[in-house]
């Protein structure tokens, strides 16, 4: 039977991951490896300076693990201790709330999956757009039926990540589709504000998100889950922009004539 590794930046017992857990188990052998707590906004680091504790839990009748580190962590970490039990996919999620455009970059989420593509396995990354349903299970469903469509075609390529977006809403049939999609823009600013200083010379900042005016891609992953519809993105590790490399190495090579 195929083994799927589970893991999430929400902590190993969210609503989330105990829907994919729920989803995959029927369709695969899961093994769960997941952050011990929440872990959002962790982006793709990893716990280089000190031991990993693990703790061994159950979720849903899954065993698995509990890591104290990074959701990255937890993908290497997984991926190493099942070595002798080839996993050939790699779920992340299911996030609470979106992980849209420019945001993947922050997420723990997607850099879980990221670290799975990096290592050579494919990899989804699911996260719900929350608007007051938290319906999970559909978004669960959603998920495998997404990994059964596009299976072969992942296991060819292999280092790549599907970025799946699902709406959040009443039942599945509310759904308006699927769509492959790109990444949008960002759609607010980062500010920063001062809260406190005190006269030992310390200063205290939050940053604060500003919402901005964006005209919003027909293909992008906004427009998709703005329609009601499953964004699907699929993203690579390597970051190289090959154009601009096309275009950069011919103006050194007229430089240098």
């Amino acid at each position: 039977m195929k083994k799927i590794l589970i893991t999430n930046d929400d902590g190993f017992d969210s609503p989330g991951i105990r829907s994919l857990v729920c989803a995959f188990s029927q369709v695969a052998e899961v093994i769960l490896v997941a952050p011990i707590d929440e872990k959002s906004c962790s982006s793709h680091s990893i716990t280089a300076r000190r031991p990993l504790g693990v703790k061994e839990v159950e979720i849903e009748g899954i065993k698995g693990y509990a890591v104290e580190g990074t959701p990255a962590d937890t993908v290497i970490l997984g991926l190493d201790l099942f070595e002798h039990l080839p996993v050939e996919f790699v779920v992340s999620g299911i996030n609470r709330g979106p992980n849209l455009g420019f945001d993947v970059f922050y997420s723990g989420t997607v850099a879980a999956a990221m670290e799975a593509a990096m290592s050579g396995v494919p990899s989804m990354a699911v996260s719900l757009v929350l608007n007051g349903y938290e319906n999970y299970d559909v978004a669960a469903k959603v998920a495998v039926e997404v990994w059964r469509l596009f299976r072969g075609v992942l296991q060819r390529e292999r280092k790549v990540v599907l970025n799946v977006n699902v709406p959040d809403v009443r039942k599945e049939k509310d759904l308006a589709g699927w769509s492959i999609t790109e990444l949008g823009d960002r759609f607010y600013f980062t500010r920063v504000r001062e809260i406190e200083r005190n006269g030992e010379g310390w200063r205290r900042f939050v940053f604060e998100e500003e919402k901005r005016d964006l005209a919003l891609l027909e293909q992008s992953d906004f427009q998709a889950v703005r329609n009601a519809r499953v964004s699907i993105t699929p993203l690579r590790p390597n970051l190289t922009d090959y154009f601009l490399h096309k275009e950069l190495t011919h103006l050194l090579k007229e430089e240098r004539r």
